[in-house]
């Protein structure tokens, strides 16, 4: 019960009304422990100065926040796990750009599709940049990932047990009026389970097995 307590939010009709005019997609994929909010380049690559980046070679930006250290730690020892759980510690954000659809690209990972509106979406991607620190309308890049198509960058704000990583991904959904809530969302659960409530609340079968797709089922259309 405490993972959905936004659905009933009064946002939640406006949203339903207004479904099937909503031509924007963006991702939430959930890696296990930690959600990723999956935005088209085009959408948001100018917003943070990296039109000349290696991310402009990619379809896709994958975003996630999390503790510097722990984050960029490959070794994830004992030390800097302990911080990322206990200490408000500076936060980073990892970016990973890809061609594939989240669900392609990551088929045992799970993927829940949010549909925007033109407003919506702009609401999002600027909630999105406001989270980086800027120098100069650049995001500032502080280390490379795992390969050449990912990268860390700065980060506004600190990170803590009481803001996760799942915290930023819900409270970026719900900056663009998507009906969730993020004070609660501290596991990637929560997030998934708040964006499969309105799904179901739409009348949509939604999955993620070989392709992602949302069928509507009539008996639950006739009740909206």
């Amino acid at each position: 019960m405490l993972l959905l307590p936004a659905c009933a939010n009064k946002n939640l009709e406006p949203y339903l009304d207004s479904y099937d005019s909503y031509q924007h997609r963006v991702y939430v994929i959930d890696h296990g422990i930690h959600t990723g909010l999956v935005i088209e380049t085009r959408h948001i690559l100018q917003k943070l100065g990296l039109q000349n980046s290696v991310y402009q070679d990619y379809r896709f930006i994958e975003f996630g926040r999390g503790d510097a250290g722990f984050y960029q730690d490959e070794q994830e020892n004992l030390s800097t796990t302990l911080a990322a759980l206990f200490l408000s510690t500076p936060a980073v954000l990892h970016l990973r750009g890809y061609n594939r659809l989240p669900y392609q690209r990551y088929p045992l990972s799970h993927t829940r599709e949010v549909r925007l509106s033109r407003v919506a979406l702009q609401k999002l991607v600027a909630a999105v940049a406001g989270s980086f620190t800027m120098d100069e309308g650049k995001a500032i890049e502080i280390g490379k990932g795992g390969d050449e198509r990912s990268g860390f960058f700065q980060a506004n704000g600190n990170y803590h047990l009481f803001y996760t990583c799942n915290n930023w991904t819900a409270e970026m959904v719900q900056q663009a009026d998507y009906p969730i809530g993020y004070k609660s969302a501290f596991f990637a659960s929560s997030v998934m389970k708040q964006i499969e409530a309105v799904q179901i609340r739409l009348g949509l079968a939604c999955g993620d097995t070989g392709g992602y797709q949302c069928i509507a089922k009539p008996e639950i259309e006739t009740m909206r």
